[in-house]
């Protein structure tokens, strides 16, 4: 007898603030994925017309009176999506396509739990050097393993991450990684292709390089890897 595999309700999940002017781009791409059965775009305190454009576009649109921050807008669209997979996508990429969406969503037919990716494009300062040393110090295996472990493109089982704990800040792609491979869930890391997107400035990233510090150190005295973390720096360093 043939196994019949069972569909997985897929839920695309755009947090956005102040994304009138990209929202859309990123909402027609996932409009075209036929696996996805419902967009939200959480608008996280926008000032500009991004909910206009969000609902316009045919996203159904969670809005939040104050910007609350990109994790927090996470757990939020998590909470009114009702998919079994969860896909987040950063409301500001001008490149999106439907075949680079399909790339998140294909490896959970084959029984993977959560999807990062993994993608070439200008920048990633904050990811070369806050996330990949600190994470190479603490958590060697995903500094390893992953290449992108900041990217906010990312499929999860929904079970999964109503387990985890998640941060109010642009600190939360980085404490889903870590608590997932922890929790021992099935990862893969796909190739995403080009990201275009509009840069941030240095002020931004100094902000966000201090919340990935922050969530990388709890993690680290969470799982009990700051002991050997530091003895890793000392012997490389002093």
């Amino acid at each position: 007898m043939i196994e019949v595999k069972k569909k997985l309700v897929v839920s695309a999940v755009i947090p956005a603030h102040n994304e009138g002017g990209h929202v859309e781009t990123v909402i027609a791409a996932a409009k075209k994925v036929k696996e996805i059965d419902e967009i939200i775009v959480v608008d996280d305190g926008s000032t500009d017309n991004t909910a206009v454009v969000a609902k316009e576009a045919g996203a159904k649109v969670v809005s939040l009176s104050t910007n609350m921050g990109k994790g927090h807008a996470i757990k939020t669209g998590s909470e009114k999506a009702r998919g079994e997979v969860l896909i987040f996508l950063d409301a500001d990429l001008t490149n999106i396509t439907p075949s680079k969406i399909r790339k998140i969503i294909e490896p959970f037919s084959d029984m993977y739990e959560f999807v990062k990716t993994k993608f070439d494009r200008a920048g990633g300062r904050v990811t070369r050097l806050t996330a990949k040393p600190l994470l190479g110090h603490f958590f060697p295996e995903i500094e390893t393993n992953f290449e992108q472990p900041l990217s906010g493109q990312f499929g999860i089982l929904k079970s999964i991450l109503q387990k985890i704990q998640l941060e109010e800040d642009f600190g939360v792609d980085v404490g889903i990684l870590i608590d997932a491979v922890q929790a021992g869930a099935k990862v893969k890391e796909v190739y995403f292709g080009r990201l275009a997107h509009d840069e941030r400035t240095l002020l931004e990233l100094d902000e966000t390089a201090k919340q990935v510090s922050r969530v990388i150190l709890d993690r680290a005295a969470k799982y009990n890897r700051l002991e050997k973390g530091i003895e890793v720096i000392q012997s490389q360093y002093v």
